[in-house]
Parts: C-alpha cells; structure tokens; sequence
C-alpha cells in the first residue's frame, strides 16, 4: 500500500496530537487535606470516615425483667402459645403450648395464636450438664436465683441496737434474714379471664370474655446449677462464683426437695396463688430452672363456650416470696 503526502501527513498529524495530549486525570480528594479538618479539601471534614453492621441471631427468651437481689426471680415462661385453629369443637377443648389442639389437628391452623407460622412459647437452650440432668432443657421455664449465701452482715450497730433483731442487735439485718439458702416459695396465679383482643390493636382488650378456662401444668422438671452467670448472660451475677469461693465453710448445696409436679388455675380474675415450688431452709442455692415441655402446657376451654375470630389472652402473675416469718 502506497501512502500519499496528504495520508503521511494525517497519520503524522495523528501522532503528534497523542504525543501533546495531556494525561487523563480524575477527581480526588488529598489525604494529607482530607485529615485536615481546618482545609476545605473535604468541606472542613476529616477522612477517614466510619460507620457500622450490627449482625446478630437469638435463640429463646432471653428478656431481662429488671429483677435484682440475693434472692430474685430471674425468668418466667412470658408467652404461652396455644396456637390459631379452625373452630372450638366441644368434645376436643384441649390445647397444648405448642399450638396444638389435642386429638384434633385438622383443627390445627397456625402454630402461633398471633397468625405465624413459628409457635411463640420459648423454651430453654442450655448445655450446662446439671440442668440437662434435670431435664429442663428445651422446656417453657421459671428461674429461681438464690445467691443467699453470699450476703454478708458486717455488723455495723456494733455501737447500736438494731429493734429489727432481737437475737443479734448487732445484726445490719432483721430477724430471720441469715447467709443460708432457702425459704422460699415460688407461686402462680391469674390475673383475669381469657379476654378478646381489638382485631385493630390486638395490645387492648375488649369487653368479651370466656369463663371457665383453666391452665394445667404437668410434669414439672427441675434443675439446679451452680453456673449462675452461664445460664442468666446477667452482669449481677458475673462475681457469684468468686463470691462463693470466699464463703468459708464452703455451704452444702441442696436441692429444692418440695416441688409441685402437676398444678392448674382457673384463667379468672382475681385468681389465688398455685405453689410451684418451696425451699426449706439450706435449700435452692445458686439458680433453681422449673421447666415444662409445651406439650405438657395444657388451656382447657370450657364446653359451650362462643368464640370470635379473635385473639383471646390472659395473664398469670408468678410470684417468689420469702417464708421466714
């Protein structure tokens, strides 16, 4: 191929116009200026910048309820879920807390009462090997801590008589009140009748009720454990161990030996008190775990009762209280 004067001059042309061609450049902010928060290199702001991911996955209840002391209740079952279901058939008025309705489960809708389809009754996940002794894993549970033995009376009315103590006016404390698990009672009640929720606010309750319900619990399991602060994840128990190693002579440790294995209330208002379990003195110390398996949670509704399409609840107070006098 022949290149003419005019395509000799075009190509050379060509050439020197990519020869002078300056650089591309690109935008960019100068490091040394960007950290610079008196430049305007970025605004007056400093780079690097931050910001951040939370990533996280839960298993169970794991709510606190504010509860503090030597003796506190630490956990409770906070939702029973017996499940949405088709009709209320009179001769099947059983429903267990796995949201399921006994001997009939083409009655069976969804596994939570609120519509889902994951059952809402927590249950315990734990591989302490105590509590697995006393098969409480994988139970709807209520946690007792008794850390009594660690409380310390420093006797300061050494100068004073304390009118709390009788038997020791040098005592911080009153009578009864000693460095020795136990004397405790754990009870259930309920606070009023099974009650239809608002459709629109399911959070308040309309004027409909049912009377007559009851809730069972059977089988009653319990573990005990020394692992306070494994089993509760609460920073108020964080020093109990190291707390416990000081207490000289090491106390004797004892199972809650009155523990009620089957109980019931009637869902009403008003309700009275049901024993779940009572420590004699020496007894519960560390954390006591009152377990029953969803199965073994039973709402028994009466027969002839009417139902809505609503979501029905009721409330039960559990209580721990002292038994020294």
């Amino acid at each position: 191929m022949k290149f003419t004067k005019l395509t000799s001059s075009v190509l050379a042309g060509a050439t020197l116009l990519s020869i002078l061609a300056p650089t591309a450049t690109f935008a960019a902010t100068n490091e040394t200026g960007s950290q610079d928060a008196a430049s305007n290199d970025n605004g007056g702001t400093k780079l690097p910048q931050t910001d951040k991911t939370v990533a996280g996955i839960s298993f169970g209840d794991n709510s606190d309820n504010g509860n503090t002391g030597y003796l506190r209740l630490q956990m409770v079952p906070h939702t029973l879920d017996f499940g949405n279901h088709k009709i209320l058939d009179d001769s099947k008025l059983d429903f267990t807390a796995d949201g399921k309705n006994t001997s009939l489960p083409t009655n069976n809708l969804k596994a939570s009462y609120e519509g889902g389809k994951t059952n809402e009754t927590a249950v315990l996940n734990t591989n302490d090997p105590e509590l697995k002794k006393g098969h409480v894993d994988g139970t709807a549970w209520a946690t007792v801590v008794d850390k009594q033995v660690t409380r310390k009376d420093s006797h300061s009315n050494a100068n004073t008589t304390n009118p709390n103590n009788a038997t020791d006016p040098t005592s911080d404390f009153y009578e009864g009140t000693t460095s020795v698990a136990g004397k405790w009672k754990l009870s259930v009640k309920s606070v009023d009748p099974l009650t239809a929720m608002d459709n629109a606010d399911p959070s308040k309750p309309t004027t409909e009720t049912i009377t007559g319900a009851k809730l069972s619990f059977d089988n009653t399991q319990y573990g005990q454990t020394q692992q306070v602060a494994e089993l509760t994840k609460d920073t108020q128990d964080a020093t109990y161990t190291t707390d416990l190693a000081a207490v000289t002579p090491a106390p004797k440790v004892a199972k809650v030996s009155s523990i009620t294995n089957n109980f019931s209330t009637p869902l009403a208002a008003g309700g009275t008190d049901v024993t779940v379990a009572e420590a004699k003195d020496g007894e519960g110390q560390g954390a006591n775990v009152f377990g029953w398996t969803p199965e073994n949670i039973k709402l028994t509704m009466p027969a002839g009762a009417e139902v809505t399409n609503a979501i029905y609840k009721a409330n039960l107070t559990w209580t721990l209280s002292s038994t020294v006098a």
